[in-house]
């Protein structure tokens, strides 16, 4: 009878075990089967498109480049009053975009949705030209000798601004490496220094025989002659190359001066100007500048993060 009943209880217990493990292959077997899943990420389980941290990010670097600019009289100005002559005779001659001038500075952006919010503190060179020309006709005993002095004055001014500029930007493609963009915005220049270069050339035909002759450039300080702030609107376009986490940007911009730059209440202070004939008319400058930037973002990703993937 025990033995009937320990052969019993071993059958029975084999019986457990074989079902055990059957039943541990058929979760395994399960488990196997079944489709994998990400991690939730314990920071935050919400998908980056629900999460406005993640479609933000800060962008800090340099950028510099170069600009040439347009000065645009509006009402003119001269030190002599015509007599015999029509008063256009003694306009200035304005040169457009034919200077070179140079500008560098840092760029602070803040990037949310395909906007960016970018302000670009610069120290900015800009250079303009203009030139006067005079003919002093004298009498003349012999019919046959032109009796003249034909002179041009050719001044390049230099415009020093330490300018501070805000742009909206707005990405016109996003999901690539090569993002063009459009930006409108405003800026504010304070005035550091202003100079002037006057030179002088002309054909002097008084002496006995017409020669030529061309005098070395004169540096003027002009700071008094200029207002202390340039205001203005701007617009341009660009494109930024992301390269791993570092944003290389490039972008052209046109700024459109608001604000008359000539000091009215000095503008015949200067006597070496204004004995050669020169005041400054009232001007307005149109600036177009050619700039090349790389920025780096104050929040640290990676393309496989899902940071990358949202701002991206």
């Amino acid at each position: 009878m025990i033995s009937e009943l320990n052969q019993l209880m071993k059958t029975n217990y084999l019986n457990l075990i074989f079902l055990t493990l059957l039943a541990v292959c058929i979760t395994d077997y399960a488990h196997a089967q079944a489709p994998k899943r990400k991690k939730k990420n314990s920071y935050n389980s919400r998908k980056p498109s629900d999460n406005p941290f993640l479609k933000s990010q800060w962008w800090l670097g340099f950028r510099a480049g170069a600009n040439v600019t347009d000065a645009v009289p509006d009402q003119r100005f001269s030190a002599f009053s015509p007599i015999n002559y029509a008063e256009d005779d003694l306009q200035k001659e304005y040169e457009s975009f034919n200077l070179l001038g140079g500008h560098a500075g840092i760029e602070i952006t803040y990037f949310h949705h395909g906007f960016s919010f970018s302000f670009q503190p610069n120290y900015r060179r800009q250079r303009f030209e203009y030139s006067n020309d005079f003919v002093w006709e004298g009498s003349s005993v012999n019919a046959d000798v032109d009796n003249t002095v034909e002179l041009k004055y050719v001044q390049d001014h230099q415009l020093d601004y330490i300018e501070l500029p805000f742009f909206i930007k707005y990405d016109i493609i996003r999901a690539s490496q090569w993002r063009p963009f459009v930006q409108i915005g405003a800026y504010y220049g304070i005035l550091t220094s202003a100079n002037k270069s006057l030179e002088v050339s002309g054909t002097d035909a008084a002496s006995g025989a017409a020669s030529p002759f061309e005098n070395e450039s004169v540096i003027i300080g002009a700071e008094d002659l200029f207002i202390n702030s340039s205001v203005g609107i701007a617009g341009g376009i660009g494109l930024n190359y992301d390269v791993n986490n570092v944003r290389i940007v490039f972008d052209i911009t046109y700024r459109y001066g608001l604000n008359n730059i000539t000091d009215t209440e000095n503008r015949f202070s200067e006597n070496l100007l204004s004995g050669v004939g020169d005041a400054l008319d009232d001007l307005e400058l149109r600036n177009i500048a050619a700039s090349f930037g790389i920025l780096f973002p104050l929040r640290y990703v990676t393309k496989n993060s899902k940071t990358f993937d949202a701002i991206n």
